[in-house]
């Protein structure tokens, strides 16, 4: 299954320095999800599927300019590091309320941030399918940011949390099915190599 990359859904939410003396300590932004492959047995997702996400980090917005070039160009950056890449390698206490439709599971994969490698586990992961064909798995987990060599922002000598939590919500349809071919009639058709041709021009 290709995933969403319109519907699918990822925020990340750190510690703002500024926002020791603020009313809101927290920043949260959004990442554009890249691409997204998500193979298995469509009847029995949970035990048997293998996820590939691609975010683009260049992407990151949290409708502050000076926020979002510091994270993008200081923090992640996305001059040398332009993806951050998450590829399951297994499924943990699978919990199937509806064989084929619902449940919840732990995932266990690498997550390739800001050019290092690690394995996480992302706990209590929702993941169902509806009638129509549609895949979603979404969930929540914190992730210390420093594991991966990024700094950690500064506001003179006050300390701030190395940590940001990450929500997500990724949206796939299973070929064939009504979802998908809505998905496939939703894409912009590709150039021709004529019109390329003529564009270049």
């Amino acid at each position: 299954m290709e995933a969403d990359v319109e519907k699918s859904e990822i925020h990340a939410t750190v510690e703002e320095p500024m926002g020791l003396v603020r009313d809101h300590p927290t920043a949260t932004g959004n990442f554009r999800l890249a691409s997204g492959e998500i193979d298995g047995d469509t009847e029995n997702p949970i035990a048997t599927a293998h996820v590939k996400l691609v975010i683009d980090a260049t992407t990151f917005d949290s409708g502050n300019n000076h926020r979002d070039r510091a994270v993008i160009h200081s923090a992640l950056e996305t001059a040398k590091y332009q993806t951050i890449i998450f590829e399951s390698k297994s499924f943990e206490d699978a919990d199937v309320e509806v064989p084929g439709v619902s449940g919840s599971a732990t995932v266990v994969g690498n997550l390739t941030l800001h050019g290092q490698t690690h394995l996480i586990k992302v706990p209590n992961v929702r993941i169902s399918m509806s009638t129509d064909g549609e895949f979603s798995a979404g969930g929540e987990f914190t992730l210390k940011y420093t594991d991966y060599g990024i700094a950690p922002p500064k506001l003179l000598v006050l300390p701030v949390s190395s940590e940001a939590s990450l929500a997500f919500r990724i949206v796939a349809e299973r070929p064939g099915s009504p979802a998908e071919q809505q998905m496939s009639k939703a894409k912009p058709a590709k150039p021709s190599n004529a019109q390329m041709q003529v564009a270049r021009r």
